[in-house]
């Protein structure tokens, strides 16, 4: 009897349990690359959120995603500017504000500096889609 109860149990716990399901980013060159840009601009992103909210103690970002990017100057030069949207939770992932982020790396500083953000706030009857990282 004990057998036949942990045989049903097992049956049940593996065909209920989570696989890779098809929530999850998948792992292609260019989420990669997204991924990417969005780690290299985290300082400038964290610059924004200090700059609002006056500190980053307990702040932190999700569903972060580069809304654009674009070269500056001429093709072949390693000028861009990227805006990335995220949005910015506290504690146990309390929604607070959506951040619309835009860098740039031009001539001026030749490294990723902030150039603007802007702040919504965020209403949870809102459907804001969350772009998971690969």
């Amino acid at each position: 009897m004990k057998r036949i109860m942990f045989l049903s149990f097992c049956f049940f716990f593996m065909t209920t349990s989570a696989s890779n399901a098809d929530y999850r980013t998948k792992a292609t060159r260019e989420n990669l690359l997204e991924d990417a840009v969005i780690d290299l601009l985290q300082p400038q992103m964290y610059e924004a959120v200090q700059k609002h909210y006056g500190t980053t103690y307990q702040i932190a970002f999700q569903c972060l995603r580069v809304k654009n990017i674009k070269k500056l100057d001429h093709p072949g030069s390693w000028l861009f500017e990227a805006t990335i949207e995220g949005m910015t939770y506290t504690e146990a992932h309390n929604p607070l504000d959506i951040f619309t982020i835009t860098v740039k790396k031009d001539w001026e500083d030749l490294k990723w500096v902030l150039k603007d953000f802007k702040v919504r706030k965020y209403n949870p009857k809102e459907k804001y889609e969350c772009r998971s990282p690969a």
